[in-house]
This record gives structure tokens, sequence and C-alpha cells, in this order.
């Protein structure tokens, strides 16, 4: 594969849209049935308390779970003082990011809150979206089946966060959650990027969730320099930025709703370009709107042309910058090197304002994924995201796995 395809590959592969699919399953079903541990909670959706598992410690309890079937239920400044003191906190978790996914896509919300004495203590976001089917296997279905699926969350990452009762609090929100979750459900998925999520491992094991890695985020360490990161990076990606420098070019950094016109069009046509689904512009246009802080459009100007655009999202709970969506529209404008220009200032950026780390996106974690080698010749980091999944119906998750596992060894 040519270096020029390796960059349209990576300028799509950060985020193409789409909910996860849960591609990779283990097949072996749990003996463990989770749907037991929440069969004394009694509860209602929409904004209905949820009680603690057993009777008894109900009335012993000050702790509560809610269940909001959309985040405008919830107070936002509560919401989103929850994810700024708790460790796991992160953009994706706040009021913003949620509404401006609510209003950009049609998917379910079913975000769980506990509090304490009527103080938010928890909270874990979710949505219910259709469950990811082979297009051969829907095709040959008389009808599409009624099966959904609970992402914490999607787009973007989720997972639990606590600021206090750690074990009670997370206990009440995976209780309260299967128990709303409804007959139709198949499943539920945590997502997270934050590595420190693996001290949930093994309490979710005993859960009956399994374990995936099929995703990493590569990252860069941000403490360690410009000049220590470019000397890290592999020789051709030196090469290229060493070429890149001999253009009369600048990098603009501007808000996102500045021409928001334009970067969709060319973000949408880079996504179409490898084949890949783009997220709803009312998404962007949302997220426009309700994070014109958190998130710039990084602009490569090549002898007076504008050439690419990067989109980042500024997650300063998880002090990453992340390369979020790339919008170069055609394949010609690669031989100006927009993925340098626009790495390399985004880099500088990240360090100028203090952040942690530099996050190129998500990706295949496959050694001969050729996006995956790509984003490493920048010296970056492979962090396993921190991805499990579970059935919330025996019989139905057990013939869904079955089957899938059975077209996957048809087909490949």
């Amino acid at each position: 594969m040519t270096d020029t395809e390796d960059r349209q590959r990576d300028s799509a592969s950060t985020d193409t849209g789409g909910i996860a699919s849960g591609s990779t399953i283990e097949d072996r079903l749990s003996e463990f049935d989770p749907r037991a541990v929440a069969r004394s909670i009694r509860a209602r959706t929409n904004g209905t308390r949820v009680g603690a598992a057993d009777a008894d410690d109900r009335n012993d309890s000050p702790l509560s779970a809610v269940c909001y079937r959309s985040i405008s239920g919830a107070n936002e400044n509560q919401w989103n003082n929850v994810v700024s003191q708790s460790d796991r906190g992160t953009l994706f978790h706040r009021y913003e990011w949620l509404r401006a996914v609510e209003d950009g896509f049609d998917s379910d919300p079913c975000h769980i809150v506990v509090k304490k004495r009527g103080n938010p203590v928890g909270l874990m976001p979710n949505f219910v979206t259709d469950l990811s089917l082979p297009d051969a296997v829907v095709d040959a279905l008389p009808v599409t089946p009624p099966v959904r699926q609970l992402v914490s969350a999607d787009p973007g990452f989720g997972g639990p966060v606590v600021t206090s009762s750690e074990g009670e609090t997370v206990d009440l929100l995976f209780d309260a959650l299967e128990t709303v979750s409804g007959p139709r459900v198949l499943s539920h998925r945590v997502r997270a990027y934050d590595p420190e999520y693996v001290r949930y491992g093994r309490y979710l094991e005993a859960r009956g969730y399994r374990s995936t890695l099929d995703s990493c985020l590569l990252v860069l360490d941000l403490g360690d320099g410009w000049e220590a990161i470019r000397e890290n990076m592999d020789k051709e990606r030196r090469r290229d930025l060493r070429k890149a420098h001999e253009q009369d070019y600048r990098v603009e950094i501007d808000p996102l709703g500045d021409d928001l016109e334009t970067t969709y069009r060319w973000y949408a046509k880079n996504v179409d370009r490898v084949d890949g689904t783009a997220h709803p512009r009312e998404f962007l246009e949302a997220i426009a709107d309700r994070l014109e802080e958190r998130v710039r459009v990084l602009r490569a100007v090549v002898d007076g042309d504008d050439v690419g655009r990067y989109v980042y999202l500024l997650d300063e709970e998880g002090g990453t910058l992340h390369h979020w969506l790339s919008a170069i529209p055609d394949a010609e404008n690669y031989q100006y090197h927009p993925s340098e220009l626009m790495h390399e200032r985004a880099i500088k950026w990240g360090i100028e304002r203090g952040d942690d780390r530099y996050s190129f996106g998500r990706t295949g974690s496959h050694f001969d994924n050729s996006v995956f080698t790509f984003k490493r010749k920048y010296g970056g980091d492979a962090i396993p995201l921190v991805e499990m999944e579970t059935g919330y119906s025996r019989l139905g998750w057990s013939l869904y796995r079955l089957g899938r596992s059975l077209y996957l060894e048809r087909t490949q």
C-alpha cells in the first residue's frame, strides 16, 4: 500500500461515525446470569427512582438511582460537577456532549444517575441503539430483528463516573441499568479510553462481561516536549515533515462554528472516499453550539489555498487533546502533506495548552493494520480501549453470538 493510500485511510479512521458493532466477542457464554442480580429491584423508567437490590437495604441505604430518558431531565450543573470531581470523568461524560448526541442521532438515551440523599454521586451515560448485524444477514431475513443494544457510550466513550461510595454506587448504576433496559435490549457494552478503567475489569467479569481487544488509541505523552517527540518519530515521518516545511504554509486554529458548511462538506467527502459513514451534520452543529470552547478546527493552508482540516476535541477533564474528525477533501491534496502539518501544529498547541496527552484517535489494534502502522510512525504508544460487553438475555445473546460466529467462519 502506498504512503498516500495510508494517509487517506488515516484521515478517515479517527471517527467515521456509527455505533460500535462489538465485532470481537468471546464464543463462550458465561454461566453467570447478570439479570439475577437485579430481579428484586423495582423500577420504572423516565426519571423514576430505582432502589437498592435488597428490600431491607433499600430502607437503610441513602443511595437511590434515576434513569433519564433524556439528558435534559438532569440538572446540568450537578451532572458536570460529578464529571469534574471524579478521577474518571472526560469530555464525553459532560452534559453538553450527551445533549449534542441526542440532538444529532436517532438513539434512545438511558442515562443512570445514583444520588446520595438527593445529591448525585455517580453516573453512567448510555444509548439504546440498533444491534449491528452484517448486511448479508439483514438482507436474508424477512424482517429486521426487533432487538437492540445499550452502549456506554457512542459516539465517544463512556463508563461509570463515581465521586463517593464507589462500591455501592457502581453496583446500583449497573443494577438499575439492567432493570430499566427492557426486553428488546439484548446486550450492554462499555467503552472507555482511560486505561485506569481497568480497575473495574474483575468486577465486570463477575457480572458476566467479557473484554475485547479489537481497538486502541495511539497516544503521545506531551510532557516529553516537541523535540523529543519529533526525534522519536519514524524517519519517514521526519522526512515528510521536512518536505512539508519546504512549502509556503501556515496552520490556522478556528472555532468549529466558523465555516462549518465547508468543514462538514470536506469531512463527508473524506469519509465517503474510504466507504465510511459520516456523522449527521446536525451532530456537528450541536457540538459547535453546545461545546463551543471545547472544539477547534485546524486548517492547513499551502500557497494561499486550504488543503485540509482536522477537528479536535479539548478534553480538559481527561487531560487529552483528541484528533477527532478529518476533512481532507481530495486525494491529490496529500502531496502538500496536510496531515503532517496539522499533527505537528496540534501537538505543539497541546503542549502550549498544558495537555497531558495527544490522541491520534481510535484505530484497529492489529500490527498489520495500515492505519495503525501509519499513526504509529508518529511515535505514539498503543493504548488498548477498555471495552467490555455482556448479554442481558441468556438465550438471545447465545443465539446472536452463535449466528455471528457461523457467519464469520463462512466469510473469512
